[in-house]
């Protein structure tokens, strides 16, 4: 039963939210799973792997934001990274458990590929060194799901093209004070 928003029964969801969901839903990459569950059960022979290539509207907003030159660059998860959002943010974690279901982490690309928002809060990572040898400076991706989905990414506008994701994690809807 639709209700007037075009809703159906007790949803509160929009058909374009709910087609971001199903979309998102759809969207774990296998070989990125494959990856997590390696590093996981710590037979992780691959140093990281690529999780996509950043959009041109994406390349255009670092840049401004952190005048690192991206375009081009692929956007890799290694198991620092892997292990760090376990840790934090996984079933166990210290911080909360939004990644606990590793198919959200295995979805990272589908949020980076169709980010709502990219921020930067002037705010950089000694993990992850810059084409100078300094911290790298780090962004906030966030893709609107059901709550939202947010990627910290080191920008490393290197010879090698590499950006590396730092962390991931997703705040619940009722936790927002407002969409993005």
């Amino acid at each position: 039963m639709e209700n007037q928003d075009g809703n159906h029964g007790n949803a509160i969801h929009t058909f374009e939210q709910e087609r971001v969901m199903r979309e998102y839903k759809d969207a774990v990459n296998s070989d990125v799973r494959t990856y997590i569950e390696d590093v996981i059960k710590g037979n992780d022979g691959l140093k990281y792997i690529s999780v996509g290539k950043f959009p041109v509207t994406a390349t255009t907003r670092i840049r401004e934001l952190t005048q690192k030159e991206v375009e081009g660059s692929t956007v890799v998860l290694d198991r620092n990274a892997v292990n760090h959002i376990i840790k934090r943010h996984g079933e166990n974690g210290i911080q909360d458990h939004s990644m606990k279901n590793i198919d959200d982490l295995a979805r990272i690309g589908y949020v980076i590929n169709n980010y709502d928002l990219i921020e930067y809060e002037d705010r950089t990572t000694t993990a992850y060194l810059d084409e100078n040898g300094k911290p790298s400076p780090m962004v906030k991706i966030s893709k609107r799901i059901d709550g939202t989905y947010y990627v910290i990414e080191a920008v490393n506008s290197s010879k090698k093209k590499r950006n590396y994701i730092v962390s991931a994690f997703i705040k619940k809807a009722e936790n927002e004070e407002t969409a993005l």
